[in-house]
């Protein structure tokens, strides 16, 4: 299937976000989480809603059972599991290559600050991940943590030996794509160009037109949903 257009993610984005705070019922973030995986599915990304629902269902067996061992872990874990929606349909947008993004954000008219964002975000978050997984391999190599039992005992601890380290790395991270961003020529006035297909067909708007009226019924039902 042709990939959508990067406008679409960011109205589909910005609607979850939207569902997501409507949605107080944890039925309703249930029926916005299957459908944000429909819609990674529509768009070819398979394993990315696997991983999403899978993770989506551990947290919610474990929110009854957490706050019992530690309150701001439990905390933590029910904001992830509420937000999980918003992250599934991000997931998508930081799938478009950035410069097919800036291409299309400018030919909407957005805004220079918002687009130089969404890019550098693209590019921020397999970088996050990479960080996040060397400063793991850091930690057990120095006896700590072993395991992720470990961690979800000592949730303090893991947020100081995890958290800590990867905010200093993020601050320098920021640096070097800001750097790197520059160099590329994201400050130019002329419009970007792109080698890949830009446009909103058919399939964009359906496949937007869904995702909010499926979300707004989800949140539009009321008390019938307890």
């Amino acid at each position: 299937m042709t990939a959508m257009d990067p406008r679409t993610h960011v109205i589909v984005l910005i609607a979850s976000g939207i569902l997501t705070f409507l949605a107080t019922e944890l039925v309703k973030v249930h029926m916005l989480v299957a459908v944000s995986a429909l819609y990674l599915i529509w768009n070819g990304l398979l394993r990315n809603a696997l991983y999403f629902v899978l993770a989506y269902s551990a947290m919610t067996a474990l929110l009854p059972v957490i706050p019992d061992i530690s309150a701001i872990l439990g905390i933590i874990l029910f904001t992830f599991s509420k937000m999980m929606p918003i992250a599934m349909v991000g997931a998508a947008l930081l799938n478009v290559p950035p410069g097919r993004m800036m291409s299309a954000l400018q030919r909407a008219y957005a805004p220079k600050p918002v687009v130089v964002m969404l890019c550098i975000l693209v590019r921020f978050f397999p970088l996050l991940l990479l960080e996040f997984k060397a400063i793991r391999n850091g930690i057990r190599a120095r006896g700590i943590f072993s395991n992720g039992h470990n961690a979800l005992l000592h949730p303090i601890r893991a947020y100081e030996c995890y958290f800590v380290p990867l905010i200093v790395r993020c601050l320098k991270l920021s640096s070097e794509l800001a750097a790197s961003a520059e160099l590329r020529g994201i400050e130019c006035d002329r419009v970007r160009t792109t080698i890949y297909p830009i446009g909103l067909t058919a399939v964009d708007r359906t496949a937007a037109g869904l995702y909010v009226l499926i979300g707004g019924m989800i949140c539009g039902l009321g008390g019938i949903v307890q």
